[in-house]
């Protein structure tokens, strides 16, 4: 679940099932990781670029430690939890509701503003 979103990560999907009528214990039963053993275990570079400009990377959060830097456009990164725990025009990483590493800036584009796009290569600094 990401940082910022409950409503739609959590509240909402819930609302959902209680109003179509799951039960529930039907709601809380433990949840399984979708994974093909085809995939890589992280891809560390740009694998999409949203319609505000933020850079999701195919590196999963839960490795990523939030003390890392990462590298990407010419800049070094660091992580922050929210949009507004950095300021206005400031670059940073974020493990997105997906539980990946995406990169974005706040009030601005990280695609625009950093020369992002799909296959730019993010590297782990730190």
């Amino acid at each position: 679940m990401s940082a910022s979103f409950h409503g739609r990560d959590l509240f909402a999907p819930i609302a959902v099932r209680l109003a179509t009528g799951d039960a529930p214990a039907a709601i809380a039963a433990q949840a399984h990781t979708l994974r093909y053993s085809e995939w890589p275990d992280d891809l560390a570079e740009i694998v999409y670029v949203d319609r505000y400009g933020n850079a999701m990377t195919g590196l999963r959060g839960q490795v990523v430690a939030t003390s890392t830097r990462l590298s990407i456009g010419g800049k070094v990164l660091a992580h922050a939890d929210t949009f507004s725990a950095v300021p206005r025009g400031a670059a940073f990483w974020y493990v997105n509701s997906n539980g990946l590493v995406e990169i974005a800036v706040n009030q601005g584009r990280a695609d625009r503003e950093l020369g992002l796009a799909i296959g730019t290569t993010v590297t782990v600094t730190s």
